[in-house]
C-alpha cells in the first residue's frame, strides 16, 4: 500500500472522474489533473463491472499500488492527481508490465507539462 499522503480521498476521486483530463495507455485509462501539492496522489478504481470477482479486482489494485510505491520511491515527479482505471487486458499482464505501463504514464504526464 502507498503512504497516506500519496492517496486520493473519495471526494477527490469522484471530482477527477467527472472533470479530470483523460489519457489512455495499454493497460489503464487515466483521469488526471495538475496538483498544487508537493507530491502526486493516486487512486485505482476497479468496479464489479470490470470483473465480478473481488479477488481479481483486489489483486490488480494491489499490484498497481505496489508499482506506484516503487516508482514514487525512486523518481521525483511533477505533482498530479491521478485515477487509474484498469482495462480488461490487464489480467493477461504480469507485474513487470503493469509497473512499466505506470512508469510510462507518469513520464508522459511529466513531459506534457
Amino acid at each position: 500500500m502507498i503512504a497516506k499522503n500519496f492517496r486520493l480521498k473519495r471526494g477527490e476521486i469522484s471530482y477527477l472522474l467527472k472533470k479530470g483530463m483523460t489519457q489512455k495507455s495499454k493497460l489503464f485509462i487515466i483521469r488526471y489533473a495538475k496538483s498544487n501539492l508537493g507530491n502526486s496522489r493516486y487512486a485505482i478504481t476497479a468496479s464489479a463491472k470490470f470483473n465480478a470477482k473481488a479477488v481479481d479486482r483486489n489483486r490488480i489494485r494491489r499490484q498497481a499500488y505496489e508499482a506506484i510505491r516503487l516508482i514514487t520511491k525512486t523518481n521525483i515527479l511533477k505533482p498530479h492527481d491521478l485515477v487509474l482505471i484498469p482495462k480488461k487486458q490487464i489480467f493477461k499482464s504480469d507485474f513487470v508490465a503493469i509497473k512499466a505501463d505506470i512508469e510510462r504514464i507518469v513520464s508522459d504526464l511529466a513531459d506534457h507539462e
